[in-house]
């Protein structure tokens, strides 16, 4: 009979045990809850972002836009937000998108390009030209130079006493906009072929002594470390020889600048 009370005794201390400890989680979860703040008292602001993926090139329409609640305190650098830009959609509607734009992702003007010309016109920098050689897989580091990589330009021709071949570096540190049609955005969605053409970025002067060395040999691509392609770091002293034109009468060395 003792044993039974005591059993009875501790089944009882058990169960208020349990429902002291539900009531504790009851209230610590209500006040969680009454710390966070409530959504209508947020201040917000209309942000202007794609409806969609956006692929680099592609011209943006209506469908492509659309306003977002955004909180106030936390907006993007640069967003379009509808306060100020009411004809936001309507304003940018039509421009060039420069590089991969993701859904959902705030439109901001620096990715985008206000031009009729094509593509690679509207990405290409002021003062460069744009000029393609043609090139193989062996020649392009067994594949692995892809739109976006920086190059050196090497040059194979038959020397001048007809003994051999040559083979010099006539350019360095060039950017690759392209590889056939594939650009830098879409590299990770297009296959390329084996036989390419690659396009360059490049001055003037450049697209000149790529435009003969062209007339002279094969080119061939040296893909630079990325350690190595900074677009900030200094010229590189000039090396001797390069390719010879002519041009108004007067023989020019070209060599990489």
């Amino acid at each position: 009979m003792k044993y039974a009370r005591l059993l009875v005794l501790g089944v009882a201390l058990g169960a208020g045990l349990i429902a002291a400890r539900l009531v504790m989680n009851t209230g610590a979860s209500d006040t969680q809850q009454s710390l966070l703040p409530d959504p209508s008292e947020i201040n917000q602001e209309q942000v202007l972002v794609a409806a969609r993926d956006i692929p680099p090139g592609n011209k943006l329409t209506g469908g492509d836009l659309k306003w977002a609640p955004w909180p106030a305190d936390a907006l993007p650098q640069d967003a379009i937000v509808k306060s100020g830009t009411p004809e936001g959609r309507d304003e940018y509607a039509g421009q060039l998108a420069k590089a991969m734009i993701f859904s959902g992702e705030p439109i901001r003007p620096q990715r985008l390009v206000n031009t009729d010309r094509g593509y690679m016109a509207a990405i290409l920098p002021k003062g460069k030209r744009a000029i393609s050689v043609g090139v193989a897989t062996e020649t392009t580091a067994g594949g692995f130079i892809l739109p976006g990589d920086k190059v050196d330009l090497l040059l194979t021709r038959n020397d001048r006493g007809g003994q051999g071949v040559q083979t010099e570096t006539i350019l360095e540190n060039i950017r690759i906009l392209a590889i056939d049609t594939v650009t830098v955005g879409e590299r990770e969605e297009k296959t390329l072929s084996p036989k390419r053409t690659a396009t360059l970025e490049l001055t003037p002067q450049q697209a000149e002594t790529v435009a003969q060395a062209q007339k002279l040999g094969t080119i061939d691509l040296a893909l630079r470390s990325a350690a190595d392609s900074s677009d900030t770091e200094e010229a590189e002293p000039q090396r001797k020889g390069g390719v010879s034109f002519v041009k108004y009468g007067v023989t020019t060395q070209a060599t990489a600048q």
